[in-house]
């Protein structure tokens, strides 16, 4: 083989394998947090939809290393139909809520020290939010994708514990504004 049709075919190889890289890395995110949407909503029933989970145990975890301390809610939330509503109640103990978009980037954290008594947040797309007026005492929060996951942590280090949290976090609401 001649030393051009070489350094040709290498070039080529070289710039395939660079698009199919980032091609890999900017989809793998969207393809991932897809997949956990729907399972998530399969499982809760729907979107705009809380799946409390179960006390965690090695049993039954599905996420690696997942904290038998704390109780698990997930929602998958969908403004295509427009801006959502999640609300839920403060604990005495940690708790925190946190907001992914569809490339899993975490976008907003609230917990009981930002927010002792609870959270209430509409949650809008930047064109919704836009043509949107929130209540005084609702925060607005800008979504950067149309839909994503909510993950709401409470403390809960014993098993009467996790029954008192399991009362409030079912008082959550992830939905319609």
């Amino acid at each position: 083989m001649r030393p051009r049709r070489v350094g040709g075919a290498a070039l080529v190889v070289a710039v395939v394998a660079l698009v199919a890289h980032v091609g890999t890395v900017v989809a793998s995110p969207r393809v991932v947090m897809a997949v956990a949407e729907k399972r998530l909503a399969d499982q809760a029933g729907g979107r705009n939809t809380w799946l409390h989970a179960p006390r965690a145990t090695p049993q039954n975890q599905q996420v690696v290393r997942t904290s038998p301390d704390l109780a698990y809610s997930a929602c998958v939330w969908d403004l295509s139909d427009g801006p959502a509503r999640i609300t839920l109640p403060g604990w005495d103990e940690y708790f925190s809520l946190s907001l992914y978009q569809a490339r899993t980037d975490n976008f907003f954290v609230a917990s009981d020290r930002t927010s002792p008594d609870g959270v209430d947040i509409l949650l809008a797309t930047e064109q919704q939010a836009a043509a949107t007026t929130a209540p005084d005492d609702v925060q607005l929060v800008v979504a950067p994708s149309t839909t994503g996951v909510a993950l709401l942590r409470y403390l809960a280090p014993t098993p009467a514990a996790f029954v008192a949290v399991d009362r409030v976090r079912r008082e959550a609401r992830c939905g319609g504004a």
